[in-house]
């Protein structure tokens, strides 16, 4: 910390404090789509950034306090903000299609592309255009002039009406030019790595790119590689191999779902029987009960003659009873169970579900009326 700023006012903003500061030194949150700065002023941490002050975790009074900025955020908000002019540049280039807005996060960037099903093929030709910029370390040049003097500049997106004063020019050879008031490496070369994460569609025909630069880029790389490698012990294959043998996995637990799904219905069945043994009358209605363990549950309303019975199946887990009858109106009885429960639900006259506060014995209470 060796400059000062100076706090001309401070006052409460839920558990936090804004202050108020002459000529800012913070870069506002937002700003041309760019990450605001973070650091401190005095022993006070800087939580977000405005045009016209910051956001602090603690009080300081009024007054000329030394601040830092924190230079790493810097260099990490450059080498996105400069990927992002090489990428959409490479998008246009490769393919004509123009970026209509560009949102910096603080895990990931996008852009918003004028157009919609974008083939791999061009993603991969913009990311490869991209990072050959980039690894031939080429001079990002900064240019100041004015609205006039823009006229002399082929930029790729016009200057807003709205510019006035002096203009900032961001310059990457003849690669790109655009006017910015952000932050930018001094050489393409610092940027390191560029990597197109998704893609998504967006409201208004457009395609939302997700990218990743500088060392996020890197440390993404790093996190899936660990995660590709540990895969591979837990399923005893080769890095390479890991595709296949996912598939086959996936295949064979398909194979086994559809073989347990045959054995609960053919199991139902044998329960079905020794439920109807069991079922109790209420109210001249047989009523057969099941607190569900497994998937033979799904099966039972196929082998409970549901003229003569009422079926419900309890499941605990989710805390539901399903209802299955055509000699009561399961519509009804579940409209009488929520005028005096606190529970939510609803089906047709011959089948229905509740969940919420509720025992088997409060809907027997009803049957029995």
């Amino acid at each position: 910390m060796s400059e000062k700023v100076k706090i001309i006012n401070v006052i409460k903003q839920d558990d936090n404090y804004f202050a108020t500061i002459e000529n800012n030194p913070f870069y506002p949150d937002g700003k041309g789509g760019q990450l605001g700065d973070r650091g401190k002023i005095d022993t006070a941490g800087v939580l977000s950034t405005t045009e016209k002050g910051v956001v602090l975790n603690k009080y300081l009074n009024p007054g000329d306090y030394l601040y830092e900025i924190d230079e790493k955020r810097r260099c990490d908000i450059a080498q996105q903000h400069t990927a992002q002019h090489i990428l959409s540049a490479a998008f246009e280039k490769i393919a004509s299609l123009k970026t209509v807005s560009f949102k910096m996060g603080e895990e990931y960037s996008t852009i918003d592309l004028n157009g919609q099903n974008i083939g791999e093929e061009v993603l991969n030709k913009a990311e490869e255009l991209s990072n050959d910029i980039i690894s031939k370390c080429i001079k990002v040049e900064e240019i100041f002039t004015d609205k006039e003097g823009v006229q002399k500049y082929n930029l790729r997106k016009p200057l807003s009406d709205k510019v006035n004063g002096e203009v900032r020019l961001i310059k990457i050879d003849d690669f790109d030019i655009s006017a910015c008031g952000g932050f930018h490496v001094k050489n393409t070369g610092n940027i390191n790595l560029l990597k197109i994460t998704n893609t998504e569609r967006v409201k208004g025909n457009l395609t939302r790119v997700y990218f990743l630069a500088g060392l996020r880029a890197i440390k993404d790389y790093s996190q899936k590689d660990s995660i590709l490698k540990n895969i591979s012990s837990i399923l005893t294959s080769g890095l390479y191999d890991l595709e296949n043998k996912i598939e086959i996995l996936l295949n064979e637990n398909k194979d086994y779902k559809n073989r347990i799904k045959k054995l609960a219905e053919k199991n139902a069945y044998y329960l079905a029987k020794d439920l109807i043994e069991k079922s109790v009358v209420v109210n001249k209605n047989k009523v057969v009960y099941h607190k569900k363990e497994d998937e033979t549950a799904d099966f039972l309303h196929k082998y409970v003659d549901l003229k003569d019975y009422t079926l419900i199946i309890e499941d605990e887990k989710n805390k539901t009873f399903s209802i299955f009858s055509n000699n009561i109106n399961c519509k009804e009885l579940i409209d009488k169970l929520k005028m005096n429960n606190n529970i939510k639900g609803g089906g047709s006259e011959v089948r229905g579900n509740i969940s919420g506060d509720i025992k088997f014995e409060d809907i027997l209470k009803i049957l029995e009326k």
